[in-house]
């Protein structure tokens, strides 16, 4: 039995597996950690473009329900919004860890 975070849908929308945790004490394994994450920092493009696919996409839903006058475009118009988010997240990781002096 697998999880739902072992899933393929899973793992092709969050990049969390791809990085280890850096706010551990030891020196070394931060300093690893750190060296891992930065040269993972080109798998976060791939994933930047998928949720800004994704948020065109509820948003042009949005859209298209809002032109029938129907109540569902507010429940795309989350999703969007929610999608909005995680792209910003996505850019500020990925500004962050392309920076020298980290």
């Amino acid at each position: 039995m697998s999880s739902f975070q072992d899933s393929v849908v899973f793992r092709y929308f969050f990049f969390h597996w791809l990085f280890r945790d850096a706010s551990v004490k030891e020196f070394y394994q931060r300093s690893a950690a750190i060296a891992h994450n930065k040269a993972n920092r080109h798998h976060l493009l791939a994933y930047l473009r998928r949720w800004i696919v994704l948020a065109l996409l509820m948003f042009f839903l949005g859209i298209m329900l809002e032109q029938f006058n129907t109540p569902a475009c507010v429940f795309f118009y989350t999703i969007a919004a929610l999608c909005s988010c995680t792209i910003v997240k996505i850019t500020v990781a990925w500004i962050f860890l392309g920076q020298r002096n980290l």
